[in-house]
């Protein structure tokens, strides 16, 4: 995760989610692509079941700190 992602990188300023959604794939159910919509465009990032218990793990505490 210490290298950068090739491409547009917005490092300065966070981008802000607007919006997500999550289309699981048709071939496997424990995976799919998460949506995220930012005032730059939309994220688009292969998810499976592992990372999204993970995300899951991660929001859930970050709600917890409000």
């Amino acid at each position: 995760m210490s290298k950068p992602i090739q491409g547009y990188v917005r490092a300065d300023v966070p981008l802000n989610v607007l919006e997500t959604t999550v289309q699981k794939s048709s071939i496997n159910p424990l995976a799919g692509v998460l949506e995220i919509a930012t005032e730059d465009g939309v994220l688009r990032l292969a998810i499976g079941g592992d990372a999204a218990k993970d995300l899951l793990i991660d929001l859930d505490q970050f709600l917890a700190q409000e």
